[in-house]
C-alpha cells in the first residue's frame, strides 16, 4: 500500500512539472533586452527591467523631483580642495534638480554618490566631497535647499575617482538603486 502511494505521488509530482515546465522544449528566445538609453546594456534581463542609466543631459524623476546631469569637468587646479590625494582625479558634476510635485521638495544632499564595482576602498569617497572645498571656493555649489513646485536647485558637486577611471555610474542619494546616470570622464 505504501509503496502504490508513494509511486503515485511521485507520478504526479512528475506529470506536474512537467506541465509547469513550459512548452519551450529547450529552445531559446530570439528576443533580446532593448538597450539602455546611454547605449549600454544592462547585464542582466532582470536588471534591464529595473534599472534605467540616464546619461548627461537625460532627465530621471524620482520621488517629485527630476535630476539632470549637466556635465562633468576634471578640475585642474586642486587647490580649490583644503584637502586631496595626489594619486586620484577630482571632478566637478553639474546638475540640476527641478521640483515635478505640487508640494515643496527637498533633493537630498548629497544629492548623488557614486555606484563603484569592486572591493571597497577607505581612500576614495563614494560620496561627494563638497565638504573639503575651501569656503570661499564655494560660489555655485549645490546646497540643499526647498524647491517650490516647478522652480529648480542647480550646482556641481566634487567626486574623487580612480586615476583610471574612464566612466561612472552615479545614482540619487544612497537610497535609491533604481536610477543611475552612466556618465563618461573626459
Amino acid at each position: 500500500m505504501k509503496k502504490a502511494l508513494i509511486i503515485m505521488l511521485s507520478l504526479t509530482l512528475v506529470l506536474s512539472l512537467t506541465a509547469c515546465g513550459g512548452g519551450g522544449g529547450g529552445e531559446t528566445s530570439s528576443v533580446s533586452p532593448a538597450p539602455a538609453e546611454s547605449g549600454s546594456a544592462p547585464s542582466s534581463e532582470a536588471e534591464a527591467d529595473e534599472i534605467k542609466y540616464y546619461g548627461i543631459g537625460d532627465a530621471a524623476a524620482v520621488d517629485g523631483i527630476e535630476i539632470t546631469i549637466d556635465k562633468i569637468e576634471i578640475i585642474d587646479d586642486l587647490s580649490i580642495l583644503q584637502k586631496y590625494a595626489e594619486e586620484s582625479v577630482y571632478v566637478k558634476v553639474y546638475a540640476t534638480v527641478k521640483n515635478i510635485s505640487d508640494e515643496i521638495q527637498f533633493a537630498k544632499d548629497p544629492l548623488l554618490c557614486i555606484v563603484r564595482d569592486g572591493e571597497y576602498d577607505a581612500e576614495l569617497s563614494d560620496e561627494s566631497r563638497n565638504r573639503d572645498v575651501w569656503n570661499f571656493e564655494t560660489e555655485g555649489m549645490y546646497f540643499e535647499e526647498a524647491i517650490d513646485p516647478g522652480e529648480t536647485n542647480s550646482g556641481w558637486m566634487v567626486f574623487q575617482l580612480k586615476p583610471d577611471e574612464k566612466e561612472i555610474i552615479m545614482k540619487y542619494n544612497v537610497m535609491y538603486d533604481t536610477v543611475k546616470f552612466k556618465l563618461p570622464i573626459a
